[in-house]
């Protein structure tokens, strides 16, 4: 990368890095050249409502664990999928559930790190800012332990310390984009969380704050390998940071990766052309779709909770069947054992009520696992997993 494509519209300055390439160092945020919020206006609108209502929803719901657990996990999957780290939402709860023929999977044992990251990254915001210690923490959470071939040092939790750079097979000359040298990062970070925490933050669009953030995190690319996904948790943890949601419901990858191409291409003219307009008129759309999508998963599992508490709930039914699918709600699949601990009940107990789940079509075993496994399909379909 020269100044192919990079000329006075640029975001940020060009500087020598390896092999006499430039890199590119974002300019501080708030963007120098003033946004037209005009041109983006029906987006934000949009995106608004749509949190809204989500944000409504979420407040209807009386134990929102139950609905934001399985949310993370397809979260997790879509992110780590637009990385070239694929599994299914079905292997990672069966990984979850303890299953053995899932185990050894590497990739699905990342993307299960990646569910770790941000659950510690969200409960990491009640004792730090959101801050490059917040990130490095749930970077060394999302690699550790991760054999990687993809020939960069890589170190959890560590910001780079090679040049790093995005397309090319593998060859900086014919790179796409170079990001920040690894003498830059450190002060990119600083001047980005500067502006993510900033004292008059409360004035702004939360939502256009995400979009500036997520496009200058990516800019900077501040790790060896994984910044695709940490990126798009600093837009859930910004979220939450600011009160724009009270719980994490908010998820955006599912939808990105249906658009990844058009994703990266808008997110990358931001620094070559100052193209902020387009950018964050389509996360705008991003937000407003996936808040509408999670909606929808949302609506979906609280109409299933419904129909079994009125199928179930009745007096000579066990109470046990009740807060069995309360859990499957939560992780529609589980180990008997993980289901009697769960409800402080013995192995034979749980098992029975789980035998009359099963006859009536609510869950099924999985096939050929010891220890016995139970799958709820009710769930996993409101989750939409193919």
């Amino acid at each position: 990368m020269n100044r192919n494509g990079f000329g006075a519209a640029a975001t940020g300055r060009l500087v020598p890095t390896i092999e006499d390439r430039r890199a590119f160092v974002p300019d501080p945020l708030p963007p120098r050249r003033p946004i037209d919020f005009g041109a983006i206006l029906p987006e934000l609108t949009r995106a608004t409502q749509a949190v809204g209502e989500l944000k409504g929803i979420g407040r209807t719901v009386p134990n929102p664990l139950l609905l934001v657990r399985p949310l993370q996990r397809r979260e997790a999957v879509s992110s780590s999928s637009m990385e070239g780290t694929y599994t299914t939402l079905t292997d990672l709860f069966l990984l979850e559930a303890g299953a053995s023929e899932v185990a050894t999977r590497g990739d699905t044992r990342e993307v299960l790190n990646y569910v770790r990251a941000l659950e510690s990254a969200i409960a990491g915001l009640e004792r730090l800012p959101i801050s490059t210690r917040l990130l490095r923490e749930a970077h060394a959470r999302l690699l550790t332990g991760v054999a990687r071939h993809r020939g960069a040092r890589v170190e959890a939790g560590e910001l780079k310390r090679d040049q790093n750079w995005i397309g090319g097979s593998g060859r900086i000359d014919t790179a796409r984009f170079i990001p920040a040298p690894p003498a830059d990062t450190p002060d990119a970070l600083d001047a980005l969380f500067g502006f993510v925490n900033r004292e008059d933050r409360a004035q702004a669009s939360p939502l256009i704050d995400a979009a500036f953030a997520h496009s200058q995190f990516e800019a900077i690319h501040p790790f060896a390998d994984g910044n695709g996904r940490v990126g798009r948790m600093l837009i859930a943890l910004m979220l939450i940071d600011n009160g724009t949601l009270p719980q994490p419901l908010l998820y955006m990858s599912p939808w990105l990766e249906r658009h990844k191409d058009r994703y990266i291409d808008l997110m990358y003219a931001v620094p070559q052309r100052g193209a902020w307009e387009p950018w964050i008129a389509f996360f705008l759309t991003a937000v407003a779709e996936s808040a509408g999508e999670t909606i929808a998963v949302v609506e979906r599992l609280q109409e299933l909770q419904r129909g079994w508490r009125e199928r179930f709930q009745t007096a000579r039914r066990s109470a046990l069947l009740l807060r069995i699918v309360d859990l499957a709600l939560e992780q529609p699949v589980r180990s008997v054992t993980n289901i009697a601990e769960a409800l402080g009940v013995t192995y034979a107990g749980a098992a029975n009520n789980i035998a009359e789940l099963v006859a009536h079509g609510v869950a099924e075993e999985v096939p050929g696992s010891y220890p016995k496994r139970i799958r709820f399909p009710g769930v996993l379909e409101a989750l939409g997993v193919g």
